[in-house]
């Protein structure tokens, strides 16, 4: 049996390393990796589609056999891990092989020089943080490929490409060491799939690898119907990413790009396209991470179909504010409210202007407003060019769905900018503010993030009604309502004083923390409106028994033994009770590893004195 060469290399000089896959920012609580391996997945392959009138293909296909044609390729891995002290995987030592392939089709491959140590090859394989990308496409940071090994036990991946510039096929594989010393050498953090070092590149196997590497790990695509493309072979995934956690994914974070014909994504088989999301998303919606999706997955659908409808409302942003362009009518913004209290589904245009190289031009996007059904969970999404930033959103969506979409190419390239390394959020920051400037924006840089940021909460402004005074005579007849006029106040003789209304009481203060329910658990955040900071809260959690103060049983659960995530606070864990101290405005505290068939009841109570409580 011939076994495939990796080398490991060692580090020249006094060259610094990179230790880790800053997973922290991919393998979150909140985004599980299975959806971040959607994401950079996708997303790579929408930014090398090849010809726009057709949509990129994207096929995941799990396997599983005896470990056979696959041992070859990563035979040397498992030595090498050794080496590093890594962790065995179960299944190598039972001879059975499992691996995930991804394959995209109508896609341009893998390009650039194989010689050139800064080309989009070897970017791609050695060197993390740095990108070719120009910023009108999705990525750009260099750095989201680390999700591909985060999802393999061995920190492994594969990759074969066939290249639409000049047709070379090209095989390279990657896997995730520990930097060490080798004599008086030392070792890097990666070893690579590959025949030898070639000065500051890789010298890549010859031809013969690329058979075998296709009957090995099932890399069936690149035929006659497919010429080009780049095929990603992922050793032993974990056990969470699979074919209905893909699905949810896809639907989830790239339903425009789906439904606009962009995108069909292919998982053992089934095929996930604009014909087909309806009935896919409505058998999975249990998948879906986010609440709102979960209980309303064809009025998300509904809400990106709406999007595409011509004739919207068309509105101008002008200082960061938005104004109607019918001269800012009130009556134009209350058949808007009107409309959508009477369940319609308003389609707005918002247009804004966008300065570069010193030039101002307007740029556009796209916004669905509807009033949340009843006893449903407001949805509130921003799609970029077909991708969802999820935190994007607003801290008190109400009672309006919103689903912005953002097609106009300038805009989106500007946005790119200011996304961060895992492209869910938009940052606020010196160094975004720098990388605008480079980039030619000019003026006030900042404005158009702050405004597209802040759009999901200005437009439940601009479409909810006031809030009026309550009616006092609901209750009559039911209740004495006493009067707010002022009335004939028996005062001692001889004072002419006129009487007066009680005064108002003061404004309730707000509590410090707000709770957010999670599948198992609950997330406590700092609630925005407090301003009192420090503050000390005790959370106290038992399983619900019907009774108003349940008891807690440490055959239960302990606290202490379950994961715990905190930001901005001290804290201390006691049976079921965890107390945290000098909390500030970014406190944090998220605690996972319920029971998910068992309602949890929760207790919330501050306090100022951390020795009382």
């Amino acid at each position: 049996m011939h076994i495939w060469n990796w080398i490991w290399p060692h580090v020249s000089g006094a060259t610094p390393i990179n230790q880790g896959l800053d997973s922290e920012m991919f393998d979150r609580s909140d985004y599980p990796y299975s959806e971040t391996f959607v994401r950079e997945a996708v997303q790579n392959s929408l930014d090398a589609r090849l010809d726009t009138t057709k949509p990129v293909c994207i096929n995941f296909s799990f396997h599983q056999c005896p470990l056979a044609e696959q041992k070859p390729f990563l035979a040397a891995v498992i030595q090498f891990r050794k080496a590093a002290n890594l962790p065995d995987v179960p299944e190598w030592s039972d001879e059975i092989a499992k691996w995930l392939v991804v394959e995209d089709f109508n896609s341009k491959g893998l390009g650039g020089d194989l010689e050139d140590r800064s080309s989009d090859f070897c970017n791609y394989w050695l060197n993390f943080g740095l990108s070719n990308k120009d910023g009108t496409q999705r990525g750009g940071r260099g750095i989201g490929r680390v999700t591909f090994l985060i999802a393999s036990k061995l920190q492994t991946v594969i990759g074969y490409t066939r290249r639409d510039v000049d047709g070379i096929i090209a095989v390279c594989g990657m896997s995730v060491l520990r930097a060490q010393p080798d004599g008086k050498k030392f070792r890097s953090t990666h070893a690579y799939l590959a025949q030898d070092e070639q000065d500051s590149v890789l010298k890549l196997h010859d031809n013969n690898i690329h058979e075998a590497l296709r009957e090995g790990f099932r890399i069936t695509g690149y035929n006659q119907e497919h010429k080009s493309g780049l095929a990603l072979a992922i050793p032993y995934p974990h056990e969470e990413l699979d074919g209905p956690s893909i699905l949810a994914a896809a639907i989830e974070h790239f339903a425009p790009a789906i439904m606009s014909g962009a995108l069909v994504v292919t998982v053992d088989g089934t095929r996930l396209d604009k014909d087909t999301i309806s009935v896919i998303a409505a058998r999975i919606s249990h998948r879906f991470n986010a609440e709102a999706l979960r209980k309303d997955a064809a009025g998300y659908l509904h809400l990106i179909q709406a999007g595409y409808q011509p004739n919207p409302v068309l509105l101008r942003a002008n200082g960061g504010t938005i104004t109607l362009e019918n001269n800012n009518s009130d009556d134009m913004a209350k058949k808007l409210q009107s409309r959508l209290q009477a369940g319609e589904t308003v389609v707005v245009q918002i247009k804004l202007p966008l300065e570069r190289e010193r030039k101002s031009f307007d740029v556009s996007l796209s916004a669905v407003v509807r009033k949340t059904p009843d006893n449903g969970v407001p949805i509130d999404r921003l799609f970029r060019e077909g991708m969802s930033l999820p935190d994007v959103r607003a801290k008190n969506p109400a009672e309006l769905d919103v689903v912005i979409l953002v097609h106009d190419g300038d805009l989106a390239t500007y946005l790119n900018f200011c996304e961060g390394k895992a492209h869910l959020d938009l940052l606020k920051s010196k160094e975004t503010k720098t990388k605008l400037e480079a980039k030619g924006y000019t003026g006030s840089v900042l404005r158009v993030r702050n405004f597209v940021k802040e759009l999901p909460h200005k437009l439940r402004q601009l479409l909810t009604p006031d809030v009026t005074e309550a009616d006092a005579s609901v209750f009559e007849g039911f209740f004495s309502v006493p009067s707010d006029e002022p009335g004939n106040v028996r005062r001692p003789k001889g004072d002419k004083r006129a009487a007066q209304p009680p005064a108002p009481p003061p404004p309730k203060k707000p509590p410090p923390v707000i709770v957010e329910s999670m599948p198992d658990g609950l997330r406590v955040k700092a609630n925005p409106m407090f301003t009192d900071w420090p503050a000390n809260i005790s959370i106290t959690v038992a399983y619900a028994d019907g009774s108003k103060r349940p008891d807690w049983s440490e055959f239960d659960f302990k606290l202490s033994e379950l994961p715990i995530e905190t930001e901005d606070c001290e804290v201390a864990v006691q049976d079921n009770r965890l107390r945290a101290t000098n909390c500030g405005p970014k406190t944090r505290v998220q605690i996972t590893g319920f029971d998910t068939r068992r309602e949890l009841d929760t207790r919330i109570r501050a306090w100022t004195d951390a020795q009382t409580n």
